[in-house]
């Protein structure tokens, strides 16, 4: 009897969130593996604890920084105004590159395994950015040397975002899914921003050098990393029926490495999710994929407007004409973007996913609606006008990181396992459609008006549409957080 209650005991202090373990009947005795198990005290121990789960992600969040390096500069901030005319297949070159990766994604993930994908991207990360580092002004080089960046990050994104919602604890999921891809390509971009608009033309290594010469440093260490610290998904390992791995898995993906009693929840809790959407047929998949597929494709449309081409075309309008030649609005441009997607990835497991994701949006589509009215002039636009306009586009990329934090790891979790990369790829390549579209639009200031005023509308709009259907998911596991997104309640 008082191991029976001993027994109750210990499985009370299982983290909350995940389903109990059955209780062992009279003919069985408890497992006889060593059990270790202490209830977290303080954020730096489960952040020690954890701290494998973040490894295993280190090398997609060195890729994205890369990617983000990249999208910067095919949005306008690039060195070569004066020196070449950039053709617009170089400029775009970068978005065919990840919509194709992005595709090709979603076909080698049924051959290769997570840490082999990822590998691969490596190796098309360090090879293009040799290629920028080598050449100078070479046009086929440079625009070879994105394609194949933009197809490391199109591979690397629909898979990494799938199994990082499968490797981290569920009350961590949201702060390193969130900082593994949106803190690292806004990173990229701001980095970018700096090389772009500080760089002297007198240094022996240009500017695209430099941005060459960082491609491949991040994937040196992003290849080190992948082989090194890589833990396969759980839950695909528990849908190959390799169980024993899978539990190996979960052990690798905490510090210390051995078994404990949330492992055995984490355990009982993937079976049940992996139990779950094996008994969905595929159209049921679709079925429940569609309405969260919706809504996420909205968000990340909205994501592509925030950061695209035409936003580097006012600001560089306004504080050309107010600050002249100054870099520092430009470089605060990046900062603040930044400052706002680190504050949400950090908030994301204590604030939650909805709660940042609207005050973002709310303030987005003010900022974004006072802005067009700056350019609403029919003949020119004045001078207090242009600074207003500096400044509520320097709010608005703050609030904007803010309020797209939250994407990520929503992509991560809403979906069933059978069609969850591809629902994420098809997110992606929307992103990337809007980005390509925006390339095309003619740079004025009419159409910075009618741009900033759609803009803000859409965004109000999103947040109506975030307070009334997306769902709050902090602090639930992915069974749990998949059910939330299942309809438009």
């Amino acid at each position: 009897m008082e191991q029976k209650n001993e027994y109750h005991r210990t499985m009370s202090q299982s983290t909350v969130g995940y389903s109990p373990l059955p209780e062992p009947s009279a003919r069985e005795s408890p497992p006889r593996r060593q059990i270790l198990y202490e209830q977290p005290t303080s954020c730096c121990i489960r952040d020690m604890r954890n701290q494998p789960q973040a490894n295993a992600l280190g090398a997609a969040a060195l890729i994205f920084l890369s990617g983000g390096m990249n999208i910067a500069w095919s949005i306008g901030f690039d060195n070569l105004a004066d020196e070449i005319v950039i053709c617009m297949h170089l400029r775009i070159s970068w978005f065919i590159g990840a919509i194709i990766g992005s595709v090709l994604g979603v076909v080698f993930s049924r051959c290769l395994t997570y840490k082999l994908l990822m590998q691969l991207c490596c190796l098309l990360t360090i090879v293009g950015g040799i290629l920028f580092t080598a050449t100078q002004l070479n046009v086929d080089a440079m625009m070879a040397a994105r394609y194949l960046n933009g197809l490391a990050n199109g591979l690397a994104l629909p898979a990494t975002l799938s199994t990082g919602g499968e490797l981290v604890v569920f009350y961590k999921r949201g702060t390193y899914v969130s900082a593994t891809e949106q803190l690292s390509c806004t990173l990229g971009i701001f980095m970018q921003i700096v090389f772009s608009v500080s760089w002297s033309p007198d240094y022996d290594l240009t500017a695209d050098q430099l941005q060459g010469v960082l491609c491949t440093i991040y994937g040196a260490i992003a290849l080190f990393l992948a082989t090194v610290f890589i833990v396969e998904s759980p839950v695909q390992l528990l849908i190959q029926g390799e169980q024993e791995l899978a539990i190996d898995a979960l052990i690798r993906l905490q510090y210390p490495k051995t078994m404990t009693v949330e492992t055995s929840d984490q355990m009982t809790e993937h079976s049940a999710y992996v139990a779950q959407n094996n008994s969905l047929r595929s159209t049921e998949a679709w079925c429940q994929a569609l309405p969260a597929l919706l809504r996420l494709c909205l968000l990340r449309a909205l994501y592509a407007m925030s950061t695209s081409m035409l936003i580097v075309f006012t600001l560089t309008l306004a504080s050309t004409s107010v600050y002249g030649l100054s870099s520092g609005p430009y470089v605060l441009f990046g900062l603040l973007r930044l400052a706002g997607s680190c504050s949400g990835a950090f908030v994301q497991d204590t604030l939650g996913r909805k709660l940042t994701q609207l005050i973002g949006f709310m303030i987005c589509g003010a900022a974004s609606i006072g802005l067009a009215t700056r350019f609403s002039s029919a003949d020119f636009v004045r001078l207090p006008d242009l600074r207003k306009a500096v400044w509520m586009l320097l709010i608005f990329q703050f609030f904007a990181g803010l309020g797209f934090a939250p994407s990520s790891v929503y992509l991560s979790e809403a979906f069933p396992l059978s069609v969850k990369r591809m629902c994420i790829a098809i997110a992606y390549i929307v992103e990337l459609s809007i980005q390509l579209a925006v390339c095309y639009v003619e740079l004025n200031v009419h159409t910075n008006c009618i741009y900033f005023y759609g803009l803000g509308v859409f965004t109000l709009l999103g947040f109506l549409f975030g307070h009334w259907y997306l769902p709050e998911t902090n602090y639930l596991t992915l069974r749990q957080a998949q059910q939330k997104f299942r309809d438009f309640s």
